[in-house]
């Protein structure tokens, strides 16, 4: 033994009647690490801040939110086309970084061509389910994977209803460029959809999408958003129909803390129809579309 190590023992021994004298002392428990995990951010970030592209956030375990959307599309090559949208969504967090949300919806569209009516209706539901796979907090990037499968019955006039069936598979990308200011959002989307009557037909629409909104004071923010599509008669990304290019501004107002208003607008500004004449895509896609949203979080 050392001679220090000999001096405290002696120390310790001749003590002890001392200290059993003395209160005795327990040091304060450590306090618990906070959990952070993917869907752990210091700031969020609304996601429909970004018009009709998303931010990456999710729902809060237990959170429950519904919401009510409309959305229009106007403009067509030959004729007029005018379609009116309507969708009831529940948004619920299931679990750490997973949010599911049902929903339901209904369509008008008012068309016609050369003095024919082409109208039809369309009723339907779905369920988007969302998982956060990267936290910006953690990465510097918001990524989120979602699922959407859906089913709709269109009832054209003139002809018999049929049943169309959509799944959509995306990737919701957003970051931080200045806190409390500035933010990015990327969308990168593949919609695969079987349409009747049967034998049914394949298409699939894929999607990119940009766009940055700015917080012009709390809870206001201002955006503008550019979109690519390209529309295929099948599945895959072959037997390409035509794309379309789209720009436009959004705004989106946090109303209270629990109501949320957003609307955007988009407005085709380069496209090609394959086999059409003109520089846009007015054979697979509208010339204008808008998104107007009341969200409400519980």
């Amino acid at each position: 033994m050392s001679p220090k190590a000999l001096a405290f023992a002696l120390l310790a021994s001749c003590s002890t009647a001392v200290a059993a004298d003395l209160p005795s002392r327990k040091g304060a428990p450590a306090a618990p690490a906070p959990v952070v995990s993917a869907c752990t951010e210091s700031e969020g970030i609304p996601t429909d801040a970004f018009g009709f592209t998303t931010g990456s956030d999710v729902a809060d375990v237990g959170s429950f939110g519904p919401s009510l959307t409309y959305g229009g599309a106007f403009g067509t090559r030959v004729g007029t086309s005018n379609g009116h949208g309507l969708t009831l969504q529940g948004s619920y967090g299931l679990f750490p970084c997973f949010e599911i949300g049902p929903y339901v919806l209904g369509g008008l569209t008012h068309a016609s061509a050369g003095g024919i009516s082409a109208d039809e209706r369309a009723y339907g539901a779905g369920v988007e389910m969302k998982y956060k796979l990267l936290g910006r907090d953690m990465h510097g990037l918001g990524l989120t994977l979602v699922i959407d499968p859906s089913a709709t019955r269109v009832d054209p006039d003139g002809a018999g209803r049929f049943t169309s069936y959509n799944t959509g598979i995306r990737l919701f990308a957003d970051k931080t460029l200045i806190p409390n200011t500035l933010y990015a959002a990327l969308n990168l989307s593949q919609d695969l959809t079987w349409t009747g009557p049967s034998p049914y037909a394949r298409s699939s629409t894929f999607t990119v999408a940009g766009s940055l909104a700015w917080q012009v004071r709390e809870g206001l923010y201002l955006s503008g958003e550019v979109r690519h599509m390209h529309a295929h008669n099948d599945l895959g990304f072959g037997n390409e129909a035509g794309y379309a290019t789209y720009v436009g501004p959004g705004v989106f107002w946090q109303a209270t803390k629990q109501l949320a208003i957003s609307a955007a607008y988009n407005v085709q500004v380069a496209g090609k129809a394959k086999g059409e004449p003109g520089d846009l895509d007015l054979t697979n896609f509208s010339r204008h579309l808008v998104k107007v949203k009341l969200g409400y979080s519980f």
